[in-house]
C-alpha cells in the first residue's frame, strides 16, 4: 500500500521518458510502430543521437534534443514533445527545423545534405484531422522542396482509444494521453507490447532517480507555460518579466514540495528545483509541519 502511495506518474509524453524507452532495444519496437505510423519510414536502423551520453550528468543529457540518426541514410528525424503547444512553440519548431539543415551542410569540398524530418506530438485537439504532414512548396512552380518536411500529431484527438485488436497505432499514440496508470492498462488492453509500456511506467514511477530527473523536466516545461500565463499576454515589458519571475517561482516551490514528500535529499532537491539549500530546508519545515 505504502508502495502506491509513492509512486509518481511517469506520463509517455516527455523527453526523458522517450529516451529512456528508445534507449533500449526491448522497448524500441513500440515506437518504430508509432514513428511509421506517422512518417511512413521504418526507422529500424536509426539510433538515438545523443553527444552528452556520457557527460555524467544526467539531468542536462535527458534535456537535449532528440534527435534520430542513421548511417545508411542521409536523413535527420527530429521529435519534438509539446505538453504545452502554443503558436510560439510551434514557431519555435520551425526555427529549429531550419537550424538543423544548416548544421547538415558540412564544410570543405565534399558538401553533404541531410534531410530534416521533424516529428511534433502536440496534446492538443485539432478539428477533423488527427495528424498532418507538411512540406515546402515553390509557388509558381508547386514543385517541393524536398530538404525537409514536418509532421504534426494531435495527440488529443486519439484521448479515449482503447486496444481492440485491429487498432494498435491509434492505440498506442492514445497511451500519450494518459494521467494514471489505471488509464494507460486499460488503452493497452491484452497487446503484449503497450502492457511491457506500462509496467516500465509504473517500475519508473519508484523509481527516486528517475523521478528527479523527470520531474526536472516537468519543472522547465511548466515554468515557460506559467510564465506565459502569468504575463506574456499582458503586452507589457515588465508584465512579461513579472509573469516569468513569478511562474518560475511558483514552480521551483512545488517541483521542490513534491520531491521532499518523497524522500529525496534536500541536496538534490536544491540541485534539480534550483533553489538555495536553505530555501529547502525551510520548505521541509513547513512540510513538517504541515504533517
Amino acid at each position: 500500500m505504502k508502495e502506491e502511495q509513492e509512486k509518481r506518474f511517469i506520463s509517455l509524453l516527455s523527453d526523458t521518458t522517450f529516451k529512456h524507452f528508445f534507449k533500449i532495444e526491448d522497448y524500441k519496437d513500440f515506437f518504430n510502430i508509432i514513428i511509421k505510423f506517422i512518417i511512413n519510414m521504418d526507422i529500424n536502423d536509426f539510433e538515438l543521437y545523443d553527444n552528452e551520453l556520457n557527460s555524467g550528468n544526467k539531468k542536462r543529457d535527458y534535456r537535449l534534443d532528440l534527435l534520430l540518426v542513421s548511417d545508411k541514410v542521409d536523413i535527420v528525424i527530429s521529435i519534438e514533445m509539446n505538453q504545452f503547444p502554443s503558436e510560439e512553440t510551434k514557431y519555435k519548431d520551425r526555427l529549429y527545423v531550419y537550424g538543423l539543415l544548416a548544421k547538415s551542410l558540412n564544410s570543405g569540398e565534399d558538401i553533404k545534405k541531410k534531410k530534416v524530418i521533424q516529428i511534433n506530438f502536440n496534446k492538443e485537439k485539432y478539428p477533423y484531422v488527427s495528424k498532418g504532414s507538411f512540406y515546402l512548396m515553390d509557388k509558381v512552380t508547386n514543385r517541393e522542396i524536398k530538404d525537409f518536411e514536418t509532421h504534426e500529431v494531435y495527440l488529443e484527438n486519439y484521448k479515449g482509444i482503447r486496444y481492440n485488436g485491429d487498432n494498435k497505432e491509434e492505440a498506442y499514440l492514445s497511451l500519450f494521453t494518459a494521467n494514471s496508470y489505471e488509464e494507460l492498462r486499460e488503452i493497452a488492453g491484452n497487446d503484449k507490447e503497450a502492457l511491457k509500456i506500462v509496467d516500465e511506467l509504473e517500475r519508473l514511477g519508484l523509481d527516486d532517480k528517475f523521478g528527479v530527473v523527470y520531474d526536472n523536466e516537468m519543472m522547465q516545461k511548466k515554468m515557460i507555460n506559467t510564465a506565459r500565463n502569468w504575463g506574456y499576454d499582458d503586452g507589457k515589458a515588465d508584465g512579461k518579466a513579472e509573469g516569468l519571475e513569478e511562474g518560475k517561482r511558483q514552480e521551483q516551490i512545488v517541483i521542490a514540495k513534491n520531491l521532499l514528500e518523497k524522500g529525496i535529499s534536500p541536496k538534490i532537491v536544491s540541485e534539480s528545483a534550483g533553489l538555495s539549500i536553505e530555501e529547502v530546508n525551510k520548505l521541509l519545515e513547513e512540510l513538517k509541519k504541515e504533517a
